[in-house]
């Protein structure tokens, strides 16, 4: 067998992103969720730290404004902490015993209601409502945590037994009335009916139980009932909108984002959320709620009572109370100025009101029911000392909201500096732009590179490869991101002078056999001066393939980028002697680097039907536009890499056959007229398809033709480059706006043709942009030269059987070109797959959740692999997948995690990067860039639940490095958050380097 030629592993470690929630910034600004329908709460009410202003220049932040001390801050963050950020003190164990017994007596109610009437309607009206108020005074989260309509309507999540529907909009709109004729329905019939009547009141609890129950199955989160249509709903919001004591919600793991300014994410900020929310709808609806309250206490206790009553008083009297408390609070926030200034206060007083009037009636009757049940004599004291609670529940609901209303205000003054500052606006962006640039100059460190003698500066926020760039000495690069390892550069002194590597970086160098003598520019920032090589030849030989080290448990894609190896071999110890990969692409390199690493007795062969080593992939376009780039010079690994490591490499060979029964791999190479001729089979152990993906052609018949390509590997590049040269092209079609597309179109202009570009949606990368970074992507590949067409697509093709001469356009025109390239996606390679009897996925070969296909001796990862909800055509994906692979060959499985990518269009021209979800749901909270941003650069950022689900950025070359380091690793976003409501990132640098 041929020995090792030429190949390349790719980076080794992805981080399993899973999104998490992060200090204040799973807040709103009044420390609340989102708004369900995309509206926030208003700025004036943002209990969190202020965010220094600035000027961006180049993703340099000039700061203007100090910093808040930083005491206040955390004082103002500690008191609006939301339930993310409390540690549970009770086990959970304790809760569900709890909301067992709760729920248990709830569903007795109804049977005592029908057995014993009298008993019955004296436990639920003198002794369970009475007690629940006080409940809410000081521990509202106890009785959200154990409230039996809770249980039931939380139990369909948590046995993932819920539709998790969206509420729609009309019903969110609706709800709080909803809750409002509920309750006020149910107060007006208790002395006409349900006070005497038990059979109605066992049915009126049944229904609500089960009205709980059903929400909880069909609509998400609390949504269906708690945080919307619960006729308690708001009355616990004022009782309890000032907690004495604060319990961690215990049923919202994840938070869902259900509702808006949800009382179970900040119950502390709730209600400051409610009285001045931005909506003044839903803001005139709460503040009326309260308003309304007393009154119907009062109109409630006050009516007339007896049998010579009329039915039909005692129904009105609550409403007619209610009204009449309404109407005063309307007139106190009317005529008095010095009320209407103070909403809370207004609101507080009448909440209180309404705890002290209910306890001066209810108070005696608990006292009563308690006796009565007990089979005692209530006494006289005690029935006065009853009544006089309410006065002091009422003085403890005063001292805490009003305590909580200054934190809120120390919140907002703290935020003011960060807010207003209108001499930030009076510099203007090019001068402040200028003044960054120099600062940056003034305060960059030198680098110099030995070959040349060329000594220059790198600014503090650039990394090594953008000062190579502008200093122009030419230098490899590929991702940008740490993973491709292509622009690795040997340090021969100053290493002290580099911030630390990354985990990314770290899994790369270790790759390349580099770790400890060079870093890779792309990911490197210089703090002082360094005596670089681009010729990492410079250094001493790599190593072969590393011994066993210490015993120490896998971590194939772990967060800090570490795998370790057991001190046996693992994959000899089950059986696995012999594993045969087939591509020698980031995945299937992957996996032979690391299960090398991991065994070093395995015999590993690859199979790879290209000629070139393992090169940078992502840097294909460059073959089009240099002549003096070649697949060599995209090489990612030296030519006796593969020998070194004891891999045998087949390189230039075709996998022609699966023979699964007797595990072999039949092998063909393809003669001069390029015909596969048998060439031999290999035994294998284990199989790992990494065959990749092809790219998709209009129609079976394009790729016939000699001046049609598509764009996906090394040699379809070369083979366009040939024949626009052979040919003299002057023009070009390119089909597809995706990221592909994009790049195809720039290298073909940068090579002198003229292009147009058809994108079939009405919007390039329309996948990963929204349409104002996607205009701002065509207006800059328009003024490159590009002619884009979108929402257009090619209906036919004119030509030859040899030649395309022409494609007519679906709305009417047609364009003439010389050359004709498809980018409109991959389709998996799955011919040997199909062709042995493995199932077939949507997208390729079908894996479950540690690679494996539905032959266990087989996996798939890559391109060709197919596990449902994962992206694919990504570096960092194939790597994880192939980490994951290698745990399973080896013996210790782990369940495949997506990592968190981010993806950047490859272009010297502009940078574009996009990462995540980046359209948002309804209750998502978006941000974006303003409008008069110095650099025009556009952004949006997606936060759900306070969390940073996605990105995008579209701004001018080396300007996204900042935001790129926020889409990989999500921060607490709270302190900035007035300055991103006014599009505009100033502070991001410094919260990065602080975190």
């Amino acid at each position: 067998m041929k020995r090792a030629r030429r190949t390349r592993v790719s980076p080794e470690s992805t981080r399993q992103a899973r999104l998490r929630a992060v200090g204040p910034g799973a807040l709103a600004d009044d420390g609340s969720t989102p708004d369900a329908r995309g509206a926030a709460p208003a700025a004036e009410d943002t209990p969190a730290a202020p965010a220094p202003s600035g000027t961006a220049a180049r993703g340099r932040v000039i700061p203007l404004h100090p910093l808040p001390p930083p005491g206040a801050q955390q004082d103002a963050t500690q008191f609006f902490r939301n339930y993310t950020q409390r540690e549970p003190r009770v086990p959970a164990a304790v809760w569900w015993t709890a909301r067992g017994l709760a729920l248990g007596l709830a569903l007795l109610v109804p049977l005592l209601l029908w057995r014993q009437p009298q008993t019955g309607l004296l436990l639920f009206w003198g002794v369970i409502i009475p007690l629940v108020p006080a409940l809410l005074v000081i521990a509202p989260g106890l009785w959200r945590q154990v409230c039996p309509m809770a249980t039931l309507n939380q139990l369909p999540r948590l046995l993932g037994r819920s539709r998790g529907a969206e509420l729609p909009e009309h019903w969110k709109d609706a709800a709080f009335g909803i809750s409002l004729l509920l309750l006020i329905g149910g107060i007006a019939l208790r002395r006409p009916l349900l006070n005497s009547h038990a059979g109605a009141l066992a049915a009126l609890v049944l229904a609500m139980l089960a009205a709980a129950l059903i929400g909880g199955l069909r609509w998400r989160g609390r949504s269906g009932w708690c945080g919307t249509f619960c006729p308690l709903g708001p009355v616990q919001r004022l009782y309890g909108q000032a907690p004495l004591v604060v319990v961690r919600n215990g049923y919202c793991t994840p938070c869902v984002g259900c509702q808006k300014s949800c009382y179970d994410f900040n119950p502390r900020a709730a209600v400051f959320s409610d009285l001045y929310d931005a909506d003044p709808r839903n803001a005139a609806q709460r503040r009326l709620f309260m308003g309304f309250l007393p009154g119907l206490v009062l109109g409630y206790f006050l009516a007339p009572a007896g049998a010579h009553a009329p039915v039909w008083l005692q129904m009105l009297a609550p409403v007619g109370g209610g009204c009449a408390t309404a109407g005063l609070y309307l007139a106190a926030q009317t005529f008095v100025p010095a009320l209407a200034a103070q909403p809370f206060r207004v609101a507080l007083a009448f909440g209180v009101t309404a705890l002290g009037a209910y306890y001066a009636f209810a108070g005696p009757l608990l006292v009563d029911a308690l006796a009565t049940l007990t089979g005692h004599e209530a006494p006289p004291l005690l029935r006065s000392l009853a009544r006089g609670s309410g006065l002091a529940l009422a003085a403890v609901l005063a001292a805490s909201g009003l305590h909580a209303e200054r934190r809120w205000r120390e919140a907002r003054e703290q935020a003011r500096p960060a807010q207003a500052e209108p001499a930030t606006l009076s510099v203007r962006p090019a001068q402040a732009l200028r003044e960054g640039l120099a600062r940056q100059q003034h305060d960059g460190a030198t680098v110099t590179d030995r070959e040349t003698g060329i000594s220059f500066t790198v600014a503090p926020d650039a990394t090594l490869l953008d000062g190579l760039q502008a200093a122009g000495l030419k230098i490899n690069y590929g991702c940008r991101s740490g993973l491709c390892g292509a622009d690795a550069v040997a340090i021969c002194a100053g290493h002290e002078h580099l911030a630390p590597p990354g985990a990314d970086e770290c899994a790369t160098l270790r790759r390349l056999g580099l770790d400890g003598h060079a870093r890779l520019a792309c990911m490197t920032e210089v703090r002082g001066p360094v005596l670089i090589d681009r010729d990492v030849r410079a250094l001493a030989e790599p190593p072969v393939a590393p011994p066993p080290q210490d015993p120490l448990t896998l971590r194939a894609a772990g967060a800090d980028g570490d795998t370790v190896v057991p001190p046996h071999d693992p994959a000899l110890d089950r059986g696995v002697a012999r594993v045969v990969i087939v591509g020698n692409g980031v995945a299937g390199m992957t996996v032979a680097e690391q299960l090398r690493r991991m065994s070093p007795g395995v015999q590993i062969t690859l199979v790879a039907h290209e000629t070139h080593g393992f090169y940078n992939r992502m840097a294909i376009a460059r073959l089009l536009h240099e002549p003096d780039t070649d697949p060599q010079s995209l090489a990612l690994l030296p030519g006796d890499w593969a020998e070194r490591q004891r891999i045998t490499l087949l390189d230039g060979t075709v996998a022609a056959r699966i023979d699964r029964p007797n595990r072999l791999l039949l092998l063909a190479r393809p003669d001069d007229a390029g015909t596969p001729q048998p060439e031999g089979v290999l035994e294998w152990d284990r199989l790992v398809l990494a065959s990749g993906a092809s790219g998709v052609a209009p129609d079976a018949r394009f790729l016939g033709h000699a001046n049609a390509f598509v764009l996906r590997g090394a040699d379809d590049a070369l083979a366009m480059r040939r024949y626009a040269q052979r040919r003299a092209a002057r023009r070009a079609l390119v089909l597809g706006g995706g990221v592909l597309g994009i790049e195809a179109a720039e290298a073909l202009c940068r090579a002198g043709l003229q292009v147009t570009l058809v994108q079939r949606a009405d919007r390039l990368m329309n996948e990963q942009l929204d349409r104002p970074g996607a205009q701002r992507v065509q207006t800059w590949l328009e003024m490159q030269g590009v002619q884009v067409l979108t929402g257009t697509e090619v209906t036919r093709f004119e030509g030859t059987p040899q030649r395309i001469e022409s494609a007519w356009l679906s709305h009417g025109p047609r364009v003439q070109a010389d050359l004709y390239v498809a980018a409109l996606g991959i389709r998996a390679n799955t011919f040997l797959a199909e062709q042995c009897g493995l199932a077939m996925g949507r997208h390729g070969v079908l894996v479950d959740e540690h690679m494996q296909t539905t032959d266990p001796q087989i996996l798939a990862v890559g391109d060709v692999a197919d596990l449902p909800g994962t992206a694919r055509g990504l570096w960092p994906i194939a790597t994880a997948q192939a980490h994951c692979a290698v745990a399973t060959l080896i013996g210790l499985p782990q369940d495949y995690s997506s990592p968190r990518h981010v993806l950047q269009l490859k272009s010297e021209g502009i940078a574009v990067c996009s990462s995540g979800e980046t359209t948002g749901r309804p209750g998502d909270e978006t941000w974006t860039a303003g409008d008069n941003a110095a650099d025009g650069a556009w952004w949006r950022l997606v936060l759900r639940q306070g969390q940073l689900v996605g990105g995008l950025y579209v701004g001018p070359p080396g300007s996204a490095k900042l935001f790129v380091r926020l889409l990989q690793r999500p921060i607490d976003l709270t302190p900035l958050r007035p300055t991103l409501r006014e599009g505009r990132l100033d502070g991001l640098a410094e919260r990065l380097a602080a975190t």
